[in-house]
């Protein structure tokens, strides 16, 4: 049975390995997208503590595909991919999809109103990439 240590860090090269996720980003708002992703692929691997491997790996393998999906989601919405309101809803329903497949069915999720007030924030073209990003690992991490 793997220990887990190595489970995590297992989690965290999925992340860290996959280059394509921050190509859109600068390099400071790529390393807190990816500061964050690694956090959140640690968790996720520590969630599966007392598993077995087999059991472990059929838990890990959809949730951390949706971290990486969620992560290049955010990453293309902080640049300002998103600019039409069609889209956006698009893009709330599979970040909060991707969100319920990372922490479970029964995740809290972010107060509606205050989610979509952020999404919108970055078709304002003025605003800094790094920092809706960390804005939305605020609002997001208020829930764990």
């Amino acid at each position: 049975m793997t220990d887990i240590k190595t489970r995590v860090e297992d989690a965290k090269k999925t992340v860290t390995g996959n280059e394509s996720l921050l190509d859109m980003l600068d390099a400071d708002s790529a390393t807190t997208l990816l500061n964050w992703g690694i956090g959140l692929a640690g968790q996720i691997a520590q969630s599966t503590s007392g598993m077995d491997d087999a059991s472990a790996e059929l838990n890990i393998e959809p949730r951390l595909k949706a971290l990486r999906q969620f992560m290049r989601s955010a990453g293309n919405w902080a640049i300002g991919k998103y600019a039409d309101p069609a889209s956006r809803s698009q893009l709330k329903d599979k970040l909060l999809e991707q969100w319920n497949v990372m922490h479970g069915e029964n995740a809290a999720l972010p107060y509606a109103g205050e989610f979509e007030n952020l999404l919108n924030q970055a078709g304002d073209g003025g605003r800094n990439v790094q920092q809706l990003l960390l804005n939305l690992q605020a609002l997001l991490t208020e829930l764990d």
